[in-house]
């Protein structure tokens, strides 16, 4: 199927083409939700390891001197910037959630586009169409892929496909011909790269490298390479040999141009409404709705139990890392009252007597039936029995922030507010999300950056 379709010209000709500037006024509105919410990712995940060893990693390269490092007194190469921004937006697991390919658009659109617009001094409407590009052609590629069949081999699909809507986002800003975007896909094609050992890494770096890092950074040298004069195949999706026959037996091509321009992938895309990984928000959302509601103390819970998806049980239990340990969490939470960005990534508080003592109360299991509607609805079911006797349950299938339960503007600002101010304090973060807010009317991008340089 691959071979014959023909998949790269109608695709790189929308990505130049009037069309797909032309966004409805939902879609603009929602991406600059998603804009400001990975800003958010990025300044409160600037402190953590995998961003500090991006930015100390970056600052020591020679190059020109142009696009910012968020949060940081760095400025770099666009290459590199990209990089480093996109490290550090998904440091902290806060980021965006494509709910259809389980991936985490934004900590890689957002950095590939921000540099580039940064150095052509690129206005904040023509971000926001870019930003939209780069999710509708990452997230498009990743559905067209068999998934399960790539995982099993070890490659981790979403870091081979979201190199291309890096690499469509810059194309657009740096105003490529189709021919150069048909180039930059092959460019792309050839620098794509991704493989699930990340998942041992105790400290997340490879993990920001695999799932951001590197697409955001090949991305954007794809697309510089082309608009340099780098050549490449312009069949690269359904030539004799193509990408699709590469990595999948069982590819979907018709999925990267169906309903191109019509449907628009941020709006299937989640914000989360907690500062942990994407399968512990239903969890969450669960646990305090009860407490709430039936005015509980977690130092007088006995028990919990929770009820999740096979992936997403497996991807939280007892991790090493605070915020995808679902134990961890919920013995936080039972000891705060709250989860925030500080308990949630206390890898010291792991170990600590009490949390260890609460952890050994919660369970965690694998349902089949949440299974069932996985990953359209990322649902939870969350059982409390305090030391009294009572018993307390709720399903969870309206999880806040998703695609069916999106953030409002006013929620989402809140939650950028209670990461950016603790590193840029509350007049400049304040100055950053209205700023975002009205971004069409903004002329020139650098005038953004420079608000989130240190």
């Amino acid at each position: 199927m691959a071979e014959k379709m023909n998949i790269t010209e109608p695709l790189s000709d929308y990505i130049v083409s009037d069309r797909a500037g032309q966004l409805p006024q939902p879609v603009s509105e929602r991406a600059k939700i998603h804009i400001l919410d990975t800003f958010g990712a990025m300044i409160s995940g600037s402190a953590l390891k995998p961003a500090t060893v991006a930015i100390d990693f970056v600052r020591s390269q020679a190059g020109p001197r142009d696009p910012t490092v968020v949060a940081s007194n760095v400025s770099t190469g666009a290459i590199l910037a990209a990089l480093a921004n996109a490290m550090t937006a998904h440091a902290d697991e806060t980021d965006d959630a494509h709910f259809p390919t389980v991936t985490h658009p934004g900590s890689v659109i957002l950095p590939a586009a921000l540099g580039v617009a940064e150095i052509g001094h690129r206005s904040g409407r023509e971000l926001v169409t870019a930003i939209v590009l780069g999710y509708d052609v990452m997230c498009r590629i990743n559905k067209a892929f068999d998934r399960g069949w790539m995982g099993k081999r070890g490659l981790h699909a979403g870091s081979l496909c979201a190199v291309f809507g890096a690499a469509a986002a810059a194309s657009r800003l740096l105003s490529a011909s189709a021919q150069q975007v048909r180039h930059a896909l092959a460019l792309a094609a050839t620098q794509a790269s991704g493989v699930n050992t990340w998942r041992q890494d105790p400290e997340h770096i490879d993990k920001a490298l695999c799932f951001s890092g590197a697409p955001a950074r090949n991305g954007v040298t794809a697309a510089l390479m082309a608009q340099a004069g780098f050549t490449g195949t312009a069949t690269v999706f359904e030539g004799e040999e193509n990408f699709f026959k590469a990595f999948s037996e069982n590819s979907h091509p018709e999925e990267v141009i169906k309903e191109l321009g019509s449907r628009y992938e941020i709006l299937d895309t989640s914000i989360k409404k907690y500062p942990a990984g994407q399968p512990i928000q239903a969890t969450l959302e669960g646990y305090f709705t009860l407490v709430k509601q039936h005015h509980l103390d977690g130092r007088r819970i006995q028990k919990i139990v929770v009820r999740l998806p096979d992936t997403q049980a497996r991807t939280i239990n007892d991790r090493h890392m605070p915020d995808v340990n679902c134990q961890y969490m919920l013995a936080v939470a039972m000891l705060d009252g709250k989860i925030d960005f500080q308990n949630s990534h206390d890898f010291e508080r792991m170990h600590d007597p009490q949390v260890l003592e609460l952890k050994k109360r919660v369970e965690l299991v694998a349902d089949s039936e949440l299974t069932k509607i996985f990953p359209a609805v990322r649902s939870a079911i969350v059982e409390i029995i305090t030391v009294d006797g009572g018993e307390f349950k709720i399903l969870v299938d309206r999880m806040p922030g998703a695609p069916y339960n999106p953030l409002s503007a006013e929620e989402l600002e809140e939650k950028f507010l209670s990461l950016s101010i603790p590193v840029l304090g509350e007049q400049r973060s304040r100055t950053i999300a209205k700023t975002v807010h009205d971004l069409e009317n903004l002329a020139d991008v650098a005038m953004l950056t420079a608000l989130l340089s240190r």
